[in-house]
């Protein structure tokens, strides 16, 4: 049997937090407050897993629509070779780009989707490949992604989740190449 990649698995992930978020929104908008990062609720009412839902809940078409094509880019770049480490990757990522939005900004307006972990994503993979390989594709293609996504007006995204995100995949990739690097050395 052949087994889902880890990035499609994210995708359905955050399919379904968009289907949640839709059905929240049409039984009461008020209920998204509970899962969507507000950061009111997490500093005053300790909701602390917020940083973590809010990755997943949208209740925004363009949003989930923008994240799914993100998701398929990377999964189309670099097939998930990460395997289940993406995973992890791409939750503590955006909880990473989600705490800078709560440092900067404690009273900010509530925030939601997976775009902090995708940019941790992407910012892991072309960190990883640089490192490795010294390919500047991916490096290049961050840059642009974060250039185009956070100065486009009307999408109104959370850049703070962003670089907070890219951040977070910076670092997680210094920690592993350094890891393997230096299991391979040892060998």
């Amino acid at each position: 049997m052949k087994r889902i990649p880890i990035t499609v698995l994210i995708m359905i992930l955050v399919g379904s937090g968009y289907i949640v978020g839709q059905v929240l929104e049409l039984l009461d908008p008020y209920y998204l407050l509970f899962l969507v990062q507000y950061n009111p609720l997490i500093i005053y009412y300790h909701f602390y897993w917020e940083l973590i839902t809010s990755i997943l809940i949208t209740p925004s078409f363009i949003d989930f629509g923008f994240n799914e094509i993100a998701l398929y880019i990377l999964y189309y770049l670099f097939r998930s070779k990460e395997g289940v480490v993406e995973i992890a990757i791409f939750f503590i990522t955006g909880v990473f780009g989600n705490i800078l939005y709560l440092l900067v900004y404690p009273n900010g307006l509530p925030s939601a989707g997976a775009s902090g972990g995708i940019f941790g994503l992407l910012s892991f993979y072309a960190v990883y490949e640089y490192l490795k390989k010294n390919e500047k594709g991916g490096l290049i293609l961050l840059i642009v992604a974060l250039i185009v996504s956070d100065f486009i007006p009307f999408l109104q995204v959370n850049v703070l989740a962003h670089i907070g995100g890219t951040i977070g995949g910076l670092l997680f990739s210094l920690l592993l190449f350094k890891v393997r690097h230096e299991q391979r050395s040892i060998i």
